[in-house]
């Protein structure tokens, strides 16, 4: 059986990063691959770099872009391989992370799917600088990993980039078009739902890159902006009927009253505001309450009081109009500051990896 390994790299407008992702993905040991770029309609030169830089790479091309989750859908069906890779357009990958997680994922019991570690990494002053590395469990329960895709405040520890996709998983699904974000989480807990096993080892290393730029899976599209609230009131619809649903009711609470408190009154939302409200509610919701409350007792106060007074879109215009007075930085510049500089041998040892592609 061909052990052939299809790496799908979905890409819009990032030439100068594409080629970076690009070299990482043709360093890698393991040489039984297929690279497959699909283009979501750039208009710089992504597709003359591709011819001739990179001429052994399968291009697809869509005139209009399809989004991540079509993206993918559309490398899939180009792939030959019987093991699918999927990557972005400005993320890394350690030289032997194919090789760890395909050796990774045939000693794994029956019916898993392997995930390898991941770390953020920004570039500072030419300095690799990097958040702390994170890796799902070796052993977990089903439901408590599908509780870290649906819990808005719990850490990932699982990305579409640390796993080896065994073909078969695919061939009775595919990435929901539907979705521009969350689309990993969905097919994550579909695949859970189907038989799989979603198990951590440390194989390879997922770097994903921090910066002030758009990525493509995170560009603010509508689609993109409406699919977390797509994506929570599907698997309400998923889970409601299941026995052990009461074992998913905090997290999906707490998913809806974020959405609640982030969404209400927007006009964009307008269609799905009832529909979070009824799952909220059918999810045992009663009182509305705050997500990420503040530290300060008294700021605690002041938001529960105004949510219990006006509900969620007096919260909403409330924080909208405190935005107004203070400065809002680019959420990614405010995370990237608090990475650290390569103080450890694990860490200079990752930034020896990265600095090449630079």
């Amino acid at each position: 059986m061909s052990e052939k390994i299809s790496v799908v790299v979905t890409t819009r407008n990032r030439s100068q990063l594409l080629q970076q992702t690009l070299r990482s993905v043709f360093d890698q040991t393991w040489t039984d691959k297929e690279v497959i770029v699909v283009d979501e309609a750039s208009t710089d030169d992504t597709l003359k770099v591709l011819a001739e830089k990179f001429p052994s790479v399968k291009v697809v091309h869509h005139e209009t872009a399809r989004g991540i989750s079509g993206a993918r859908n559309a490398g899939l069906a180009l792939a030959t391989g019987e093991w699918i890779f999927y990557l972005d357009d400005d993320d890394l990958i350690h030289p032997r992370h194919l090789q760890e997680l395909h050796e990774a994922s045939k000693a794994a019991p029956p019916d898993s799917i392997v995930t390898g570690p991941m770390r953020d990494f920004a570039v500072v002053d030419g300095e690799v600088r990097f958040a702390p590395t994170f890796c799902a469990p070796a052993v977990r329960a089903d439901a408590d990993t599908l509780i870290e895709f649906l819990e808005p405040t719990s850490q990932r520890t699982v990305t579409h980039s640390t796993i080896l996709w065994p073909r078969a998983v695919f061939e009775n699904m595919k990435w929901d078009e539907n979705l521009g974000f969350n689309e990993d989480f969905d097919m994550f807990g579909r695949a859970i739902l189907s038989g799989r096993h979603i198990v951590g080892r440390r194989a390879g290393m997922y770097y994903v890159r921090m910066h002030s730029g758009p990525r493509v899976t995170t560009g603010k599209n509508v689609i993109r902006l409406i699919s977390p609230l797509r994506y929570w009131l599907k698997w309400s619809e998923i889970l409601l009927p299941r026995p052990d649903r009461e074992r998913y009711a905090p997290a999906m609470r707490n998913g809806m009253m974020h959405l609640l408190n982030e969404w209400s009154g927007v006009p964009m939302a307008r269609e799905y505001i009832p529909r979070l409200h009824a799952a909220f509610k059918a999810w045992g919701g009663t009182r509305y309450y705050v997500t990420y409350p503040p530290r300060s007792k008294l700021k605690r106060a002041l938001l529960q009081g105004l949510l219990d007074f006006g509900g969620p879109s007096l919260l909403r215009r409330f924080l909208g109009l405190t935005r107004k007075f203070r400065r809002v930085g680019d959420e990614n510049e405010d995370y990237v500051a608090g990475f650290q500089p390569s103080a450890t041998p694990a860490d200079r040892a990752d930034a020896a990896m990265i600095k090449p592609y630079q």
